[in-house]
């Protein structure tokens, strides 16, 4: 339709040559044209090519595995190989700078978590990127309320007990997480600063070790996503989520149940260097959105502790800038070092 409307177009204007003015509206005209030509040409084509999904963490992990889900349905749709770069280390920045630097053509995007895109604000202030400058949110895909869990063996039957016993012994309940800066530890630290309960905080390098800790016995209750396996296996026992109640264990409580006002979640997301072609985070927006609606990929999340979200790129920026704001104020109120 456009290739014939230009060719009646340069018939048109041949007709005006000796008129300079018309001659040189013609070409600018003309030029307009085929420059949207060229844009809609690119649009429609895409993508020609694979496509580069980093994974800021290292295989096997909550965020690995989302991509993952994520990736080969993206795949199937497009009609494009979506390879997995894992660029795990230091938080996740690694990986999200590689990203942000990288060239913006939509053929390079990345998935980010609470972690790597707000608390790496505060825990690694030379990270190489700048959160809302540098990257473009395409869009929010999942959440994930963060599981609480005990020894079986554990005297402590549900949440209420364990902070009427950290309101009678201060500082000797002690809960374990993946580390300074985690989601778990932020969503522990909320809690404290809302309820005036002091727990002590036992950091892991990883929710793995963490899990092994509990197993051992060796701290009270562990507050980490990696044990959900080993919840649903029945060799740890939930007693509470951080935020709403997951489809897998329902019987587990939230804690804002019985603490009102209280919740927190860890979020995933996928973003592409900034200056991204605008059709292309649209089409990418999309088909994320269609994937996340899909019986099967709810499914699958479900079963894994995790629920599938869908929102436009403009709702995930927002929800970026309110997290920020949140996790700021947690870190403030509660002076933690990142050293």
């Amino acid at each position: 339709m456009i290739q014939n409307f230009l060719k009646r177009l340069q018939i048109i204007c041949s007709l005006f040559a000796s008129r300079i003015m018309v001659s040189a509206f013609c070409a600018t005209l003309t030029g307009s044209v085929l420059f949207l030509s060229t844009s809609m040409a690119v649009a429609e084509t895409y993508p020609s090519r694979p496509i580069k999904l980093i994974v800021p963490y290292a295989p096997g992990g909550n965020t690995d595995i989302i991509a993952r889900i994520f990736s080969q349905k993206l795949s199937e749709r497009v009609g494009q190989p979506v390879v997995i770069d894992n660029r795990g280390g230091a938080s996740g920045t690694i990986g999200v700078g590689i990203a942000a630097k990288s060239i913006n053509d939509g053929y390079t995007i990345v998935i980010g978590d609470v972690g790597s895109l707000v608390v790496a604000n505060h825990a690694i202030p030379s990270r190489p990127y700048d959160t809302i400058k540098d990257l473009a949110p395409i869009g929010l895909i999942s959440t994930v309320s963060i599981l609480v869990t005990v020894h079986p063996k554990s005297t402590f039957s549900n949440f209420e007990e364990l902070l009427k016993s950290a309101r009678a012994n201060p500082g000797k309940i002690s809960f374990g997480t993946a580390g300074i800066g985690s989601p778990s530890h932020m969503a522990m630290e909320l809690l404290q600063s809302m309820t005036n309960v002091n727990f002590m905080h036992v950091p892991f390098k990883g929710g793995t070790q963490g899990v092994t800790a509990l197993i051992g016995e060796q701290i009270d209750f562990l507050v980490d996503g990696t044990a959900f396996g080993q919840a649903k296996a029945g060799r740890l026992k939930p007693i509470a989520v951080t935020g709403p109640r997951l489809p897998a264990l329902p019987n587990t409580p939230g804690i804002g149940e019985n603490t009102k006002g209280y919740e927190f979640t860890n979020w995933f997301g996928f973003l592409a260097p900034v200056g991204t072609p605008a059709d292309v985070i649209t089409r990418l927006n999309d088909e994320f959105k269609q994937i996340a609606a899909l019986p099967e990929i709810r499914d699958r999340l479900s079963g894994l502790g995790f629920a599938a979200r869908q929102s436009t790129p403009q709702e995930f920026a927002d929800h970026i800038k309110s997290e920020t704001e949140k996790i700021s104020q947690i870190v403030k109120s509660a002076n933690i070092k990142f050293d």
